[in-house]
């Protein structure tokens, strides 16, 4: 694998640069044109992105169709210091800044990353991340408990679907690919009459993923097969009043048989593992608006079947004298119901404005698993549930300077009991606050915020673990953030920076320990278990930026980069080693992305785009890393009045791609279990297709 190391070296110093040149050009209100308004709707007020006290960044609808997004997995090398991990068929786990999980098996989980759907928290349920007829994602980097509560230490994720429109608007989409890719989608959206619109969507995207299994002779057993559906009505029930009303349907069927003794995406496993996902979701929320103040209140609810299982072994019984044959798979049932009320102020921005809210979520979360080695199958049911209330203060200091005030306080309960026995209650009082302070320069707006956000604690399942390792405690993270957000050359770049500091306190570390032991043929049996505990300390500390670059009316540019530099402190491993100090899992210091859409005429526009990401540890259990990788990815678009086609290459170089990492094991019978080894999953291999859409409106 041929990798351009210097290009990581330059990725700080590209900002910095880019930002003093900014800074020294920047224009006066006068000169700024008109620019697009984009809302970020995951922020507790619905600000607009430019007048925004946080790092954040949203993917509009034209970056989302130029990747060819199917996944969410498909969007987060756009964004700096946002990465993810798979371990399943998709890369369904987030990290912000460095914090996020990797991975899921028995344990029950609090996710450190929210992830919403519309007015849905699927946070935790990453495979419902499937990526259709979206308007826009948006992700708010940094602790953003006030907002969202206990599943956002690290930020937040949202997906924001397009909304019913009044008129007619309809589109078919196809496309074909390499890999035996098939996907096609439909839109339709109009009036049913003077009081309600609505918009029905749909896509199925197959494929067979780029694993072979030689064992059996199929190119499937790591493929795609989801289908995502939406019903979303808008009614004015009066001239104030208005009621959305959205219905989701998920039918995820992924195969799961990702990893090989030789790590050559060529696998021999007898029993393929599988992802799946059966998911029906709904939600209402009523807005009202009075003479100067508006209500809302919303309801979700989720309810989600997923089956997650593998061949541990990866191989066929009889593959080798000193092999094992093991199947482990885990079935679970979620119910997740949410209601969240907010009255606020809507004064002019002369005024002193205030938000209240209160919100209430609870959780069903069954599990059975079934493992081969178990001595019986294990159950377990875990109900977490919350209640909160939070509020905003934002005071306008001067015509140019605005103070915010915000603040949440949570209730946190659950309860936990499984068939080992093993009972156990969590009541935690959780509390998080934010104070900013936002100036305008005239045409820049410069910020400057101190926020605290929280993660409960929990517990560790498995038996074999000691008992001072069957808890741990909540976390707290302090997040110093100082940014600007402007334009420059004349409104040529719009110019968003941010510099930050985290503060973890007793920081929740995901930590795993294998077991080694022998059936009764006296064969080693290869096993391990994940279990959280919490280090001395964690500091997360770096810079975001993000711009775009319209360099004529045919040529736009993006450049967004990111550098982290996240380590942990004190901290005990679960084989009894110390940690002084070392830096946090998924957290590469260097992260980009540099795209260019140019038009070459009236029907032809060509892209490209390459990420960027520095080498970094899969894991805080073992030192494997992911190296430093450049993918690019190209698509050349012919539109007519009412049709367009694409041609696309993604991984254009045919560069490896880690999406997972284990080491400290060996799971190689060939060598009698006799020497650690790294173990691999890769992702998207180069890969051509062809789309085309039609639309009526």
């Amino acid at each position: 694998m041929t990798q351009n190391i210097p290009y990581k070296k330059t990725i700080l110093f590209s900002a910095l640069a880019l930002t003093v040149a900014s800074s020294a050009y920047a224009q006066s209100n006068d000169d700024i044109g008109e620019v697009e308004v984009i809302q970020v709707t995951a922020d507790i007020s619905q600000r607009k992105l430019s007048e925004l006290p946080t790092s954040a960044l949203v993917i509009d609808q034209s970056t989302i169709n130029s990747r060819k997004a199917r996944h969410l997995q498909d969007l987060i090398a756009t964004t700096p210091n946002l990465n993810f991990s798979a371990g399943a068929s998709r890369g369904k786990y987030i990290q912000i800044r460095g914090i996020g999980e990797r991975s899921q098996f028995a344990e029950p989980i609090n996710p450190s990353v929210g992830l919403l759907l519309d007015d849905i928290d699927i946070s935790g349920i990453g495979s419902l991340a499937t990526i259709f007829d979206a308007q826009q994602v948006e992700v708010l980097s940094g602790p953003q408990s006030v907002a969202t509560g206990m599943n956002s230490l690290g930020g937040i994720v949202k997906i924001v679907s397009n909304k019913p429109t009044d008129t007619l608007y309809a589109k078919v989409s196809a496309g074909i690919a390499q890999y035996g890719e098939y996907r096609l989608s439909g839109v339709y959206s109009n009036s049913l009459n003077d009081s309600v619109n609505a918009r029905v969507a749909i896509q199925n995207t197959q494929a067979d993923g780029f694993v072979k299994n030689e064992f059996l002779g199929r190119d499937d057993t790591n493929g795609i097969d989801e289908t995502s559906a939406s019903a979303l009505f808008n009614v004015s029930v009066a001239k104030d009043t208005q009621l959305d009303i959205n219905f989701y349907h998920f039918d995820i069927a992924n195969g799961y048989d990702a990893f090989s003794l030789d790590n050559d995406n060529v696998t021999q496993s007898d029993a393929p593992g599988f992802d799946n996902a059966d998911a029906t979701a709904a939600s209402i929320k009523l807005s009202h608006d009075f003479a100067s103040h508006s209500f809302q209140a919303s309801i979700y609810s989720v309810d989600v079947d997923t089956g997650y299982a593998y061949d541990e072994d990866w191989t066929y019984t009889g593959f080798h004298p000193f092999g094992y044959t093991s199947f482990d798979q885990y079935d679970r049932e979620i119910l997740r119901q949410g209601l969240d009320l907010k009255f606020a102020s809507s004064n002019s921005s002369s005024e002193a404005n205030y938000l209240l809210g209160a919100s209430i979520t609870n959780q069903e979360e069954d599990l059975a698993r079934f493992y081969t080695y178990a001595d019986a199958d294990y159950f377990s049911s875990y109900t977490p549930s919350t209640m909160a209330i939070y509020g905003q203060y934002v005071y306008p200091a001067s015509a140019k300077m605005n103070v915010t005030f915000a603040a949440r306080a949570e209730n946190f309960e659950a309860d936990f009991n499984d068939s080992d026995a093993f009972v156990a209650r969590i009541d935690d009082n959780l509390f998080a606050g934010v104070l900013s302070v936002d100036y305008d320069l005239g045409g820049n707006f410069v910020f400057a915020s101190i926020s605290r956000g929280y993660k409960a604690g929990g517990f560790n399942i498995d038996p074999r673990l000691s008992e001072e390792n069957k808890s741990f405690d909540p976390e707290y993270n302090m997040n110093y953030e100082a940014g600007i957000k402007g334009s420059a050359f004349d409104n040529m770049a719009n110019i968003n920076l941010t510099f930050f500091y985290m503060k973890r306190d007793d920081a929740q570390v995901d930590d795993f320990v294998t077991f080694l032991e022998s059936d009764e043929n006296g064969q080693v049996i290869t096993s391990f278990t994940d279990a959280i505990g919490n280090s001395g300390k964690g500091v997360n500390q770096g810079i975001e930026l993000a711009t775009t670059w319209n360099l004529s009316d045919a040529w736009l540019m993006q450049f967004n980069a990111g550098y982290l530099d996240a380590t942990i402190s004190d901290y005990t491993q679960l084989d009894g080693t110390f940690i002084d100090k070392r830096e946090q899992a998924q957290a590469p210091k260097y992260t980009a992305y540099v795209s260019s859409s140019f038009d070459i005429n009236e029907q032809f526009t060509w892209f490209i785009d390459a990420n960027i990401k520095d080498d970094h540890r899969f894991s805080n259990g073992h030192d494997e890393r992911s190296p430093f990788t450049v993918v690019v990815n190209t698509e050349l678009t012919y539109s007519a009045s009412s049709y367009s086609v694409q041609l696309w290459v993604k991984n254009v170089f045919d560069r490896d791609i880690y999406t997972r990492g284990f080491g400290g094991f060996s799971n190689d019978p060939r060598d009698e279990y006799a020497f650690v080894e790294p173990y691999y999953q890769f992702g998207q291999e180069r890969q051509v297709g062809l789309s085309f859409s039609y639309t009526w409106e």
